[in-house]
């Protein structure tokens, strides 16, 4: 009687089992992070070749930058690595043994995509910089740098110190505490929201930058409108702030994966936004220097 009870509940457990859904994002994920690394990489290679080539001098735009799209890949390496183990599948098709692993590589993820975000961002605002003459613009740049990088570098503290002991934010099965649920993603929420302002902000002030240029009408529409691509950025920013509940998701491998994509086309999309104004101004240089020869 044991044994047909025991074959009963087992045949039960596997008919139950199949009838949960089984896909597979992994594929997927990889081409669209890789390909959003390749892009940006494109953009910003093309961005120092023409620094280069013009004869001007790298400046801390640039370094920034640089380091933006290098926390980006690193971001999508350590994603490809959890993909391996198994994100990209639903929780219930991957071995437990891997969850905290996973867990950890999230963590990780997580960290160097907020920072290739809002290095991106501190670029672009460090480009506006240098175009700003008025001391209150200059002023308000300086806040916007700086509150950035504080709403965000607690984002990424927060990551890592919401249980307590600190493993257990990676590996549930430790014994401990954590904050309530909902906070972390709420913090979160913010701190991307906040981002994602930030980008329509210093979006628009470029077109009270360049309309005071002395060039012609169209020129300046030209202009303003290559340095406003943020807007594209910012989009991508509010996409996935509304991704982050997920983090709360108990089909964590599967649930996570939209935001990790969105991620890393925020930080890539806005390294090709930022690097659009400079290549377009790089090259029209270019073709009057060839011009004049």
């Amino acid at each position: 009687m044991s044994s047909n009870s025991t074959s009963d509940g087992d045949a039960a457990s596997a008919a139950a089992y199949a009838n949960l859904p089984h896909d597979d994002k992994r594929r997927s994920t990889l081409v669209s992070i890789w390909s959003l690394t390749a892009l940006s990489l494109a953009f910003l290679v093309a961005r120092l070749l023409c620094k280069v080539c013009t004869r001007r001098r790298l400046w801390w735009d640039d370094h920034v930058m640089i380091l933006s799209w290098v926390a980006m890949t690193v971001s999508v390496g350590l994603s490809t690595w959890a993909v391996t183990e198994g994100e990209g599948l639903h929780v219930w098709d991957v071995p437990p043994a891997n969850y905290g692993v996973i867990g950890l590589l999230g963590n990780l993820t997580g960290t160097f995509s907020i920072l290739g975000a809002v290095w991106s961002k501190t670029s672009f605002a460090l480009t506006l910089l240098r175009l700003m003459s008025s001391t209150r613009m200059r002023v308000a740049l300086w806040l916007a740098i700086v509150s950035m990088n504080i709403a965000m570098g607690l984002n990424a503290v927060f990551l890592w110190v919401r249980c307590m002991p600190l493993v257990k934010t990676w590996d549930p099965s430790i014994p401990g505490t954590c904050w309530a649920p909902q906070v972390y993603p709420i913090y979160g929420i913010f701190a991307a929201g906040y981002s994602a302002v930030m980008d329509f902000v210093l979006a628009l002030l470029p077109w009270k930058i360049v309309w005071r240029l002395q060039m012609k009408q169209q020129e300046k529409f030209g202009v303003a409108i290559a340095m406003s691509l943020g807007v594209v950025a910012g989009s991508m920013a509010i996409v996935k702030t509304s991704q982050i509940p997920t983090l709360s998701s108990g089909d964590f491998t599967y649930a996570s994966i939209p935001l990790i994509v969105w991620g890393a086309a925020e930080s890539a999309v806005t390294i090709m936004a930022a690097s659009i104004p400079v290549l377009r101004v790089l090259l029209r240089d270019a073709h009057h220097l060839t011009l004049q020869r």
